[in-house]
């Protein structure tokens, strides 16, 4: 496959969608989860966050030692533990498996977050290098609306666990596919090892650039994750609806994410400044999230709301992609990107639970 070519590129990106994918999977199934031996209602929320445990507390270290030993090999091996963990789950007859099997999951996105946008970076030219961030900004919608997409297929049934088999069996395809990707030398770095390149990050000039990129990534992933958490029980205790209906609205809605990516990338190569275009968005996101909640009784308006602050938000995600190449240098891509990922499982990990309390239909 060549390197630096939209077919590289886009099989890259694949990773991160269908990652993304293993968040969102398990929201339509909450019935049937919540049914399993020693489940509760209550403790859904906590299932959905364990998933965060492993970036939240290893993601700019799996980053700092992906600089060093390369991102093919990374991404290989999550989609190999995708595939893995998924067929884990069909055979997993207790809630406490499905726990532990959760917790183990995040290694796939600890892998892949980091991995993916540091060899995108590496291996398209500086041409086509914006555009490739911009179209990385955009797995997080694509990935979610999968998620809902396959388990909506069956969450109304008796086979709801075939929404794993699925999930697994695209897993082992990126696992073959994988082998075609092309190879970026790794970056060398201080023979301290990962530990020190983290730091090197932190303290170095441009440190302050990751930690504010990271900050905004985090509320941006709260955000964000809160909605997709929350709005198919939502719409379906409001609009009179099944989960699975409910959950493939959120899906299709999901999409128009891309298009605010696309008009992020746009007005950032008209010459408009990123802060003043996040400043704006932020605006009218806001007013827009008020909307989503609002007790309207005609879903076209809550939906209109969802989805101009989807647009907002894909916009927003879309100009803090296009800022990760400018604000760490060669030897800290992964790095960078995998402190985005930490900050963003921390940010998940406790407020996901928080959602399904506050937010109750």
């Amino acid at each position: 496959m060549k390197q630096g070519g939209w077919a590289s590129l886009t099989l890259i990106y694949l990773y991160g969608v269908v990652s993304a994918a293993s968040l969102t999977k398990a929201i339509p199934l909450q019935a049937p989860i919540s049914d399993l031996p020693g489940a509760t209602v209550a403790l859904f929320g906590l299932y959905i966050s364990l998933m965060a445990i492993l970036p939240a507390i290893f993601g700019t270290m799996s980053g700092a030692v992906i600089d060093r030993l390369g991102a093919r090999p990374a991404l290989i091996l999550a989609a190999l533990i995708g595939a893995l963990v998924n067929g884990l789950y069909m055979v997993a007859g207790s809630f406490a498996g499905f726990e532990v099997i959760r917790v183990l999951e995040g290694a796939v996105p600890l892998l892949i977050y980091a991995a993916a946008p540091a060899l995108m970076i590496a291996t398209s030219t500086p041409e086509r290098r914006s555009a490739a961030m911009a179209l990385w900004s955009s797995y997080t919608p694509v990935g979610t609306s999968l998620g809902l997409l396959i388990s909506a297929t069956v969450a109304d049934g008796d086979h709801w666990r075939y929404a794993y088999l699925m999930h697994g069996a695209v897993f082992a395809l990126l696992v073959v596919l994988g082998l075609a990707l092309p190879k970026a030398a790794a970056v060398p770095v201080a023979p301290a090892g990962a530990r020190r390149s983290i730091l090197a990050l932190l303290r170095s000039p441009q440190g302050a650039g990751p930690l504010r990129l990271a900050t905004s990534f985090g509320v941006l992933i709260l955000l964000g994750l809160g909605v997709s958490v929350v709005m198919p029980p939502y719409l379906a205790s409001h609009f009179h609806m099944s989960i699975g209906a409910a959950s493939g609205i959120m899906a299709i809605t999901n999409i128009v994410m891309i298009l605010g990516s696309v008009l992020g990338g746009v007005f950032l190569t008209r010459g408009v400044q990123p802060a003043t275009l996040f400043r704006g968005l932020a605006v009218v996101g806001t007013v827009a999230g008020f909307g989503v909640f609002a007790p309207w009784t005609r879903m076209g308006l809550t939906l209109s709301s969802l989805v101009i602050w989807l647009i907002c938000t894909g916009a927003a995600m879309a100009v803090l992609a296009a800022l990760l190449p400018t604000v760490a240098g060669p030897a800290h891509r992964a790095s960078t990107a995998g402190l985005l990922s930490q900050t963003g499982a921390l940010t998940t990990f406790i407020p996901a639970p928080l959602w399904l309390s506050v937010a109750r239909p």
